[in-house]
């Protein structure tokens, strides 16, 4: 039995940290926020609130330029950028979406986006790509998991508080192991989770470690 309330050979699924926690945010201001006095639009904020609560966003919903955030420090565009980062939406670099859309994706994309440095001429190194999907399961077993940790909120969802040295441990239905490689649980706010194939997957690329999983073991009835 390891730490984490399952044998690593057992089924399992991983909450997803990286997007959340603030290591791992960097100041990028979509180019529309220069011209409205430095302000991000409220169209653009709108898209940032549903995306963190999973809903399915098109292309069109996104900014397609960002630049670092005037007197900001640390400078966006001085920072090395994770695999898994945000500044309201979900990035990832071009490595995890490589791995990421060779798998099932349900009603999920990945959509280029430019990060440039102050000059505007000069783009940073490498890849990046928006992460919108809008996958749901609803696999969640709170009667089985640990009740330090999780806070409970309306309309029957829960907040879970991720501690590095003691995420609690969270229990998911059969259910979860079926349908998308990534998706969002209907009773979880704001973290979202892949599938152990896809995990696995992330790990042989040697790319998982800017992800922050936490291992949830899945129990059948």
């Amino acid at each position: 039995m390891g730490a984490d309330g399952g044998h690593p050979s057992e089924p399992c699924i991983w909450l997803v940290q990286g997007h959340d926690l603030s290591e791992n945010v960097r100041a990028w201001l979509p180019a529309e926020s220069f011209e409205n006095d430095g302000r991000v639009p409220e169209p653009i904020l709108i898209s940032i609130r549903q995306t963190k609560v999973g809903w399915f966003l098109p292309q069109d919903r996104f900014p397609t330029e960002n630049y670092p955030r005037p007197k900001h420090y640390p400078p966006a565009h001085e920072q090395p950028a994770p695999q898994i980062f945000s500044n309201g939406f979900i990035f990832l670099a071009g490595e995890s979406a490589e791995v990421v859309r060779s798998f099932d994706m349900g009603e999920g994309a990945l959509y280029p986006v430019r990060l440039w440095h102050p000059d505007g001429k000069t783009l940073m190194p490498g890849a990046f790509f928006y992460l919108s999907q809008g996958n749901r399961k609803d696999a969640f077993l709170q009667e089985r998991s640990d009740k330090e940790g999780i806070d409970a909120m309306s309309q029957g969802r829960w907040r879970i508080d991720i501690v590095h040295s003691r995420p609690p441990l969270l229990f998911f239905s059969e259910s979860a192991l079926h349908g998308p490689d990534i998706w969002w649980d209907k009773s979880i706010y704001k973290h979202f989770f892949i599938s152990d194939r896809l995990k696995r997957a992330l790990d042989q690329q040697r790319l998982s470690r800017d992800w922050h999983l936490v291992r949830c073991p899945v129990v059948f009835d």
